[in-house]
């Protein structure tokens, strides 16, 4: 761990030197989040809840908050099931580190496409190809301190703070694009409990918003877990690129 943080802290310094008319970012916000990075790139497996919120414009009546329940599973490095409901319907993806299916509880429907062999590599290519995000993705990638330090804004330590009844480090940044916040829990794994976007390059500045819980790491998964079976009477559909599935 030590000589990790030593590289993030001669990076911070060599972009505040570089940039500090514009750049403020705060060596205890850096290295909290570089313990959160530390975990997840450390375990074997988690399972957690993502309660999502974003908005979506309406001419009539501004923003329209909707929201998202995801629960997910993953057991590194090429296996995952995603299970979601709320405002875009009741839907699963169920990835076995060669194909991706997809399956729609209310229309009962299911695609799939073949995908890469790890779970950071599947998000990263469904995501750019057919529009499918996925809850909490931003912490698992290798490279999310410093993709967030390259965007050249703030990254601020503002204190401890309750949420959701556990007590967290609140952390709270900006670029050229939005402001972002983070919470992260106060204990020894670090893991992410709230995330914050407001998009203020958006004249409308929409929010995204969401709440991790149920945090489990390092269970024994069955691989059975995450192979699809296709449901009875069940209508294969074609992924459709773009289709923002979430």
């Amino acid at each position: 761990m030590g000589k990790k943080f030593f590289f993030l802290m001669a990076l911070v310094i060599s972009t505040i030197t570089t940039n500090g008319q514009t750049q403020r970012i705060d060596s205890t916000a850096v290295y909290l989040l570089h313990r959160t990075g530390e975990t997840l790139q450390d375990i074997k497996s988690c399972s957690f809840t993502a309660i999502t919120t974003y908005d979506v414009p309406n001419e009539s009546l501004g923003l329209i908050k909707h929201s998202i329940n995801d629960k997910v599973a993953i057991k590194f490095p090429d296996k995952m099931k995603v299970t979601s409901t709320g405002d875009k319907g009741n839907r699963a993806l169920w990835y076995n580190g060669k194909k991706l299916n997809y399956y729609s509880l209310d229309n009962n429907t299911y695609g799939f496409t073949t995908a890469p062999g790890s779970v950071i590599q599947t998000i990263d290519e469904a995501s750019k190809k057919y529009g499918i995000e996925f809850p909490g993705a931003d912490f698992f990638y290798p490279t999310f301190l410093q993709d967030l330090l390259s965007e050249q804004g703030t990254l601020f330590y503002l204190g401890k703070t309750i949420v959701d009844g556990r007590e967290s480090y609140h952390i709270a940044g900006s670029d050229k694009t939005k402001s972002f916040q983070f919470w992260i829990g106060n204990d020894d794994l670090f893991l992410p409990i709230k995330l914050v976007i407001v998009y203020t390059s958006d004249k409308d500045k929409p929010q995204y918003e969401a709440l991790y819980k149920d945090w489990t790491i390092n269970i024994d998964y069955p691989d059975s877990m995450f192979e699809f079976t296709t449901p009875p009477k069940a209508t294969k559909v074609k992924l459709a690129a773009k289709e923002n599935i979430k």
